[in-house]
């Protein structure tokens, strides 16, 4: 990088070195570098600025992470649209389920980096941020995932509003609990590899979100077939 790339005054060059600096990660964890290895520094080298020069656009290591994943999330969102709007819908509920449980865990299986993003969310990057910060992607977050309730609401129909916010954690514990359960150690993969089985027992990632989102989907459409219930009283659904 140049001199004049850590000299933005516009908000139009700061948004640039922010996408730049955005980029560079992305470009650094698709080499395959861990979330927990990439180190400000690193990535401050990486870009050929300063640490400082990095920090005048995000404040932590964490900040950058997040707002990675904010980017990644909606452009595997976009993807998903796509996949169920342009392929054949089935007629039945059961196998529109199996197709969006389908959809969602091939996509994400072809995203590694997004999937450790997922995974290490709230156990890595939500710490070491300012209030404001956490707010900004929460609120990011949490229109993500009413996107991703409105695909499947679409194709399934109107879940209860206590489900729509478990489907979307659901989806998410799918894509970040099997990312570290299909990710053995060097040491257990050894073990697979030596005991056909203990090998039985090493999971398949595309296989596990699916089979996941697709028991979460199941159960969250049975428990709302019956008019929903809080505390023994009906509730009213309102949306934003």
């Amino acid at each position: 990088m140049t001199a004049e790339f850590a000299r933005a005054r516009s908000d139009e060059q700061r948004a640039m070195r922010r996408r730049a600096i955005l980029a560079t990660a992305a470009e650094v964890l698709g080499d395959g570098t861990r979330v927990a290895d990439l180190s400000l520094n690193a990535l401050a080298r990486r870009v050929g600025l300063a640490k400082s020069n990095v920090l005048r656009y995000f404040e932590t290591r964490e900040a950058v992470l997040l707002a990675l994943l904010d980017a990644e999330y909606g452009s595997w969102l976009d993807e998903v649209e796509g996949e169920l709007v342009q392929s054949d819908a089935p007629a039945d509920t059961a196998s529109q389920l199996e197709r969006i449980a389908d959809v969602i865990s091939r996509t994400i299986a072809a995203r590694p980096m997004l999937a450790e993003l997922v995974a290490t969310s709230a156990v890595v990057l939500e710490h070491n941020v300012s209030a404001e910060i956490a707010a900004d992607y929460k609120r990011r977050a949490y229109a993500q995932a009413m996107r991703l309730v409105g695909l499947v609401e679409a194709r399934l129909g109107e879940l209860p509003d206590a489900s729509r916010i478990a489907l979307a954690a659901s989806v998410n514990l799918a894509i970040g609990g099997a990312w570290g359960m299909c990710r053995p150690s060097p040491g257990m993969a050894e073990a697979y590899a030596r005991d056909p089985e203990l090998a039985a027992m090493q999971l398949d990632y595309r296989v596990a979100v699916r089979e996941l989102v697709a028991t979460a989907l199941t159960g969250l459409l049975a428990r709302s077939v019956a008019p929903w219930q809080q505390n023994g009283t009906s509730t009213t659904r309102s949306r934003p």
